[in-house]
């Protein structure tokens, strides 16, 4: 009697055991519970006949008999009208219906991705009781079977393209960045995958050969693979276009030709800070690192939060684009004796001179460059105080560069740069150059500088000159400056006599000046 009464006691315990795990399991979701495999208990619901139909059609019922858990988004008969209509491969529509593991309703929450039959992912949406796969919507939900679970659907799923996929259908409106990536493309022999089939008179094997696509920009973000989580971020050629057009403008303020060396890097640029190897949820705030390292800064890239949804990720599209400073801008350079082309009446107005006696340029000292076919005479902006007077002499000068007038002479304009943290660089006649105070729009720079040796301050003929020469450096480092505000604008650099080294005059002669932006500079 006692062994009875124990035994009853178990069964109690067990089945209430298995009662706690089921509603644990399932929660208190609504939905109904079969006995039946997924094949059988959709036959047995006349509301999906249709879609059976076609499962049978195209040799898939049978997947739905086995010893495995699925997951089955079916629609109804009415729903599955619309097959013919959606213009794609039957066969693989339906495969996109079936998962290989079982997503009852306490599974599926947002963000998660579900691989279908035809190796394309699903992306799942909930908020609240409402369940969304793709652009379909779960109207009738759980309704578990002996081998998985059906959840029926509002519209046949039709499947998302890739990211790299998406790429080659885009149009001509974006063919700028569809051509730039295709062209990276490579046709290779995938010997792993090919299956030998026989041999050539000469002895060579002949294979079933398969040919796989690679691209370098797979071995950072890989956009054509269904397994990786891809942003993107898709710019039209009108965006790019206008990207473009804006630096050539820019260029032209600072004295710069726009080259095709410089469309090239802006190009790389683009194409490096497009792709991220995760999906990017807020793209209005929070600086982003690319997938190649490259900064994007949505204070200053602009893209429509409304994204597109892709099988690997996501895309959104740019409105507005800009080529970091820091990119494209490698060096910003002008000569100080160019205050000889500014008339006698408007130098007043750009220049500003303090207990200063005499100001010319003045020819120093010819150099040339036969590897790159350059000869030049060094020409400074010499000006001059009286030594025994006690005033520092100093010029406050605006920058300028050089244009051509419509009658051939020679004329001028300001300098107008892009805001940010640049890095000044200047050049002397060092030879027994006096020490200087530099200022940047009224900010000290450097007090007391030492300019007298030659390396590297006699004019421009150290730091990143030209490859093999000493022409065109960018001097010495005077220090990181702050050009302010937000738009594009002229500044004033001072020069002051600081202090008599191995000279014994106060004269001072600039050769040039040199902005350098910093990573800071975007």
């Amino acid at each position: 009697m006692k062994q009875i009464l124990y035994a009853a006691v178990c069964l109690v315990t067990i089945l209430a055991g298995c009662n706690k795990n089921w509603d644990t399991h399932y929660g208190k979701e609504e939905g109904t519970v079969s006995p039946l495999n997924l094949l059988d208990y959709l036959k047995s619901q006349p509301q999906y006949s249709d879609f059976v139909a076609k499962l049978e059609e195209y040799d898939l019922a049978e997947e739905l008999k086995r010893d495995q858990n699925l997951t089955v988004w079916a629609v109804s008969n009415e729903k599955m009208s619309a097959l013919e209509d959606l213009g794609e491969d039957t066969k693989f529509i339906l495969r996109y219906h079936i998962n290989s593991l079982m997503y009852d309703n306490t599974k599926l929450k947002s963000g998660l991705r579900v691989m279908t039959f035809n190796g394309k992912y699903l992306s799942i949406d909930k908020e609240g009781p409402a369940i969304r796969i793709g652009d379909a919507t779960v109207v009738k939900g759980n309704q578990i079977c002996q081998n998985g679970v059906v959840h029926e659907i509002d519209q046949l799923l039709t499947p998302d393209l890739s990211i790299y996929e998406y790429i080659e259908s885009l149009g001509n409106d974006y063919s700028i960045i569809r051509d730039t990536i295709l062209a990276m493309n490579d046709t290779i022999f995938d010997l792993e995958n090919s299956i030998p089939i026989g041999v050539d008179p000469t002895g060579n094997t002949l294979y079933d050969s398969v040919y796989v696509i690679t691209n370098p920009i797979f071995e950072r973000v890989n956009i054509r693979s269904e397994f990786s989580n891809v942003t993107m971020f898709l710019p039209s050629n009108q965006v790019v276009e206008k990207c473009f057009d804006n630096l050539g403008i820019l260029y032209d303020q600072f004295g710069k030709d726009f080259l095709y060396t410089d469309s090239l890097k802006a190009y790389t640029w683009i194409k490096e800070a497009i792709f991220y190897n995760s999906i990017v949820d807020n793209v209005m705030e929070g600086d982003m690192t690319s997938a190649f390292g490259r900064l994007w800064k949505p204070s200053i890239q602009k893209v429509d939060a409304a994204f597109k949804r892709m099988s690997n990720g996501r895309i959104y599209e740019v409105t507005h684009l800009k080529i970091p400073n820091n990119v494209h801008i490698d060096m910003i350079k002008q000569l100080f004796h160019y205050w000889e082309f500014v008339p006698d009446d408007e130098k007043d107005a750009l220049f500003k001179l303090n207990n200063v006696k005499n100001i010319e340029p003045k020819d120093r000292d010819k150099v040339s460059f036969p590897t790159i076919g350059v000869e030049l005479t060094y020409r400074t902006l010499m000006f001059e105080g009286e030594l025994d007077d006690g005033q520092l002499a100093s010029i406050e000068y605006t920058p300028i560069m050089l244009e051509r007038n419509e009658d051939g002479s020679t004329g001028y304009k300001t300098v107008e740069v892009p805001p940010g943290e640049y890095n000044l660089y200047m050049g002397f006649l060092a030879k027994n150059h006096p020490f200087v105070n530099i200022y940047v729009n009224d900010t000290p720079v450097a007090l007391n500088l030492n300019v007298e040796p030659a390396t590297p301050w006699n004019y421009d003929r150290a730091t990143n000159t030209v490859s093999g020469t000493k022409y065109n450096g960018w001097g010495g480092l005077v220090g990181p400056i702050i050009i302010e505000g937000t738009d594009v604008t002229s500044f004033k650099i001072k020069i002051e006599f600081a202090g008599l080294g191995k000279g014994t005059v106060e004269r001072v002669e600039p050769y040039h000046w040199a902005l350098i932006p910093t990573q800071n500079n975007y």
